[in-house]
């Protein structure tokens, strides 16, 4: 005798998974498949903002823009991935409470972290739209 096992949509482990999943932290599994995470913190001097882009990414595949008070990162795709699914860059941009063009920002990347620190004070002379990644 031949028994097929019928998949039930409405199975109710694959639900209380989700739900656990859901309320733990809501929206990371989305956005991980999707985009990067994004941290912004403030300190007395700076903004640090802290992007989690993965040990593999390497300086050469980030790009990093300063235009009025948005700071935008995008990075390119895995090229060593034959996957089609993601083909274009991947973009995120912070907005912050003033013109930053001008303000001092560096950047560095270790371990997969991206760390940008954008002083509220100090100045240079020149606007700047690429900012370059250090270390």
């Amino acid at each position: 005798m031949n028994i097929k096992k019928c998949s039930n949509p409405m199975n109710i482990n694959g639900i209380e998974e989700w739900m656990a999943q859901f309320f733990i932290d809501p929206f990371t599994s989305l956005l991980d498949e999707h985009t990067f995470r994004v941290d912004l913190f403030e300190t007395s001097e700076d903004f640090i903002i802290e992007a989690e882009l993965g040990e593999k990414k390497k300086k050469k595949d980030i790009q990093i823009t300063a235009s009025n008070e948005k700071i935008t990162i995008s990075i390119r795709p895995d090229s060593s991935k034959k996957s089609e699914k993601i083909s274009e860059n991947i973009t995120r941009t912070i907005t912050l409470p003033y013109d930053i063009e001008k303000k001092e920002i560096i950047a560095s990347l270790n371990n997969g972290i991206l760390e940008i620190n954008i002083s509220k004070y100090n100045q240079i002379t020149k606007k700047r739209k690429f900012i370059q990644i250090d270390c």
